[in-house]
């Protein structure tokens, strides 16, 4: 696995309502899933637009994403967080982030229903993790 000697950058998008809300407020947290990033562990908050933007992200050599070798990932990975008052905790796995790029990352934030009892619908954890190629 080759060394992280370059940075990347991350903009994150907080919203609700299919994109017309945002969520301002939400802590986001990244989180270096390999050896060579496994150290890494930020935290921010969006704005009132709902944004957040991590400007330095160790990643690979761009060199590494010019070149049709498999042996060697030209990207970084990394795992987001992100979690605000009324809405349920989103993770979002397997980010890449390239050298020198901006990874755009919108989250979609449900926000928690509770019916006439105060009691929270549906009552467990909303599971909002979506698989590969789902939508194909």
């Amino acid at each position: 696995m080759p060394k992280y000697t370059e940075s990347g950058k991350m903009t994150v998008r907080a919203y609700t309502a299919s994109g017309a809300l945002p969520v301002g407020g939400t802590v986001i947290r990244v989180i270096g899933v390999d050896e060579n990033n496994r150290y890494i562990n930020y935290s921010i908050i969006t704005d009132e637009d709902g944004v957040s933007i991590i400007r330095e992200l160790p990643t690979p050599d761009k060199a590494l994403s010019l070149s049709p070798d498999a042996r060697s990932t030209p990207y970084a990975v990394y795992d987001v967080e992100a979690s605000a008052p009324g809405y349920y905790t989103k993770r979002i796995y397997n980010v890449a982030v390239f050298s020198g790029e901006d990874a755009i990352l919108p989250i979609n934030m449900i926000p928690i229903s509770i019916n006439g009892d105060g009691e929270m619908y549906p009552r467990d954890t909303l599971d909002t993790t979506v698989s590969e190629n789902e939508l194909l």
